[in-house]
């Protein structure tokens, strides 16, 4: 019963862990190449039903590169 009650738990905190570090990497990893830029957008769609996960990071990611273009 343990498990279906961690699987139950919701979408956005069902696989948050493996999930976050695996788009931590994507969006580091990310260049303005056709290649990256669809690579990223295919896992996204294959990943959509933790689509509020990959907002709130890809925001989060918008944030940091804004802060940083401001830095320099």
């Amino acid at each position: 019963m343990a498990a279906g009650s961690g699987a139950s738990s919701g979408q956005s905190r069902g696989l948050p862990v493996a999930l976050e570090s695996t788009l931590d990497r994507r969006f580091q990893g990310v260049s303005n190449t056709m290649e990256s830029i669809q690579g990223l957008s295919n896992w996204c769609i294959e990943n959509k039903k933790y689509h509020s996960l990959i907002v709130r990071y890809w925001i989060k990611w918008l944030r940091k590169c804004e802060l940083l273009m401001l830095a320099s």
